[in-house]
Parts: C-alpha cells; structure tokens; sequence
C-alpha cells in the first residue's frame, strides 16, 4: 500500500480548505507550527467587526486597501515567506478591527461642583451624578456592551437586560437589573446595593463580594472588603439633599462639604483627627458644619455670603 504524499505546503492547502484539519496534522508531524496557527486562525475567526460595517463589506475594504499598496505582480515565494505573509494579513486585519471599534465615539456628562444631574442611558436606565462627577459612555453598540466609566460618585437604576459594568479607577461593579449607589474618589470606592445583587471587584478582578439590598463594601488598595449593613434609606438619601456618612474619615467629609455647598473650609484639625472617622447626617450648610464641630470639639462659623466655613477651638 502506497504512504501517504508528504505536503512541503500543507499551510496553504489547509487554509484553503483542500485538507481537513486531521490531514494537515498529519503531514505537519512533529512541527508545532500547526497548533500555532490553527490557535491564532481561531481568535481571528471569533473578532467581532463592529455594527456599522458588514464582515463582509470589511475584508473587501481590507482587500481593497491592500491592492491599492501593491502591484498584482505574480512572484514565487518560499514557503517560509508564504507563512509570513499570511501571518502579516491577519495582524493588519486584527489592526484595523481595533482601529474601527476605537472610533466609536464616548459621550461624557460631567456635573460641577454644588451640582448634581440626571443622566438617561441608551437603555433606559438612569444615572444620577452627584457633585464633581462624570459618566462615560459608548454613543454606539450600547445594547452589545452596557459599560460606563465613573469618576466621583452616582445611583445607577439599571434596566434588566445584557451585563451592566461601572468601571472606576479603584475597581469594577457588574449587575443585571438592579440599584446601588457607587462612589469612588481618590483611592477609595464604597457601593452600596439597594435592590436586586451587585458583583464589586477590584480592577483585576481577582477579589470579589457579591452583595444584596442593605449591604455595601469598600474596594481600597486593590483589595474588597467584607459586606458590611448599611440602612436602605441612607444609600441614595443624597438625591434628595440628605447627606449620610458612616464611619467615615474627617477629610473626606470635609472634602465632600466643599464639594456639595461650593465652600472654603478653614480648619486646625490635626492629621490624626483628619483620618478618624465619624458619622453625620446633615441637609445643609450650617448642619453640616454644626455636627462636624460638635463631634470634634469645636466652634464653628459660617460665612455664606463670602462662602467660608471656618472651625476654631472652644
């Protein structure tokens, strides 16, 4: 019985479908060129070209593009250069697929500082920014890829539908239809879930707590914490003007008052005071300024004609 003819070329004759896979494994032998190029054809294969242009319509432009570069001369080349070649059209393919999807243009809505706004997402769901904060968002492809970028501090109603991702800077918050409450400044993030369960991790996404309606956790030098109880109504009370702080360190609370009234803050606070924690709950100016001198010791003054908050020792 007559062997088997040994392919010198059995790259082209598998790419152009005249062997199966078997057959090509066959005559490749002991070269491990086969599961490289079989891996690489399959995660070139799974790319999606984006929604405004057919696959279709993108290898013609691709072909296209590349006639136009090169004359259609006919020119033996070795096989070594035939892989190359080969490899290269799948690595300026890959390019321009990336090249398409970063096109898709972000929309950015952005509050100042004593202001908060409503902002309504392609789907439906809605996001309410508190001062000093800003969502990011794709103007295309929404329904594929529900994904914001936050920096400062929202309430998310999320519509059920596809993964719903908030990405910060300190870590990563996932749900399918729900309500929680994100803030993250500095290097700090607190969520807070008020219906439905949210997924927090850390930017790796290598430590994670799943939480439910009351409960909320803290992502802070890359790690999340445990779940700890928080009161349903204190998650979003700041929509309605009522701010609510649990243990939380001074400065950020000062910070947070300057953010919302738009205030200098005067102050002798010494560091350690600064990084202590207290819980407050004010709705104004001068109730917030009354519970922070009282929980440190001090006098307070406000002056909101000229926009100062100054605390003074007793």
């Amino acid at each position: 019985m007559a062997g088997k003819k040994h392919l010198t070329n059995w790259e082209q004759e598998w790419l152009e479908n005249n062997i199966s896979s078997q057959e090509a494994v066959e005559h490749a032998g002991e070269d491990s060129r086969f599961k490289s190029l079989d891996k690489f054809i399959s995660g070139a294969r799974n790319l999606n070209v984006p929604e405004r242009i057919s696959k279709e319509e993108a290898w013609k432009n691709l072909e296209s593009k590349i006639s136009e570069t090169y004359s259609p001369k006919i020119i033996s080349i070795s096989r070594r250069n035939w892989i190359i070649g080969i490899a290269a059209s799948f690595i300026l393919a890959i390019g321009a697929f990336f090249i398409l999807n970063q096109n898709s243009k972000q929309l950015t809505i952005s509050t100042s500082i004593a202001e908060v706004q409503t902002v309504n997402l392609p789907d439906g769901s809605i996001a309410y920014l508190n001062a000093e904060s800003s969502i990011s968002f794709p103007e295309k492809g929404w329904d594929s890829n529900r994904a914001v970028k936050l920096i400062g501090e929202a309430f998310f109603e999320v519509k059920r539908g596809e993964s719903f991702s908030v990405v910060t800077d300190n870590g990563i918050v996932q749900v399918l239809g729900t309500s929680f409450n994100v803030r993250s400044r500095a290097d700090l993030m607190q969520v807070a879930c008020k219906t439905g369960k949210v997924r927090v991790s850390n930017l790796e996404e290598n430590d994670e707590q799943i939480i439910t309606p009351g409960l909320a956790v803290v992502v802070e030098n890359n790690q999340v914490s445990l779940p700890v109880e928080t009161r349903l109504d204190r998650i979003d009370s700041w929509r309605n003007g009522q701010y609510d702080y649990e243990s939380t360190p001074l400065q950020d609370v000062l910070d947070e008052v300057k953010r919302i009234y738009n205030v200098e803050i005067e102050h002798d606070f010494s560091d350690s005071e600064l990084t202590s924690p207290i819980t407050t709950t004010f709705s104004n100016l001068k109730d917030a300024a009354q519970t922070i001198a009282v929980s440190k010791s001090r006098g307070f003054e406000v002056d909101e004609d000229n926009g100062k908050v100054m605390f003074i020792i007793k």
